[in-house]
């Protein structure tokens, strides 16, 4: 039975779900912000809030169990030698989910998962969203030319 199992399966195997998982969670540490689903963001974070209150505290028994569920050796670096300091004071909810409207091609939610103690504008990401956006309007606006132009025809 089932009976308050709450953790989402994102429709996929339990292998599949712990390799992308362990992707995104190194793809956030080494960019410190990231965009995704708004369900795999949701997902992401008690994983990554995990592995850092394992960085704060800083054991090797600790780094060799960041190593085991990360499996990069350069991410688990970063994240106890940047990521963890930042945070010490902190006793908890490293990460924002920052939602991001839908995207293009089929309407999902996209959200930014980011630190929060991360350093204002120190990631060349952080303009891309409103280039991007502005671009997706005006493509939109041009496929709605293209289709008024087909109807008339």
């Amino acid at each position: 039975m089932r009976h308050r199992k709450i953790k989402s399966r994102l429709n996929r195997t339990t292998e599949h779900r712990a390799a992308m998982l362990r992707n995104l969670a190194v793809a956030l540490v080494e960019h410190e912000r990231i965009r995704t689903t708004k369900p795999k963001a949701d997902a992401l974070r008690p994983f990554v809030e995990s592995l850092v209150t394992l960085a704060k505290e800083g054991s090797l028994a600790s780094k060799r169990l960041a190593i085991s569920r990360l499996q990069d050796r350069f991410a688990v670096s970063k994240l106890f030698d940047q990521i963890a300091p930042r945070s010490k004071d902190r006793p908890g909810g490293y990460l924002r989910i920052v939602k991001d409207g839908v995207r293009m091609g089929d309407g999902a939610a996209m959200a930014f998962i980011e630190f929060v103690d991360a350093a204002p504008g120190g990631d060349e990401t952080t303009e891309r969203p409103r280039d991007r956006r502005k671009l997706l309007r005006q493509r939109m606006h041009q496929r709605r030319k293209e289709m008024a132009r087909m109807r008339q025809a």
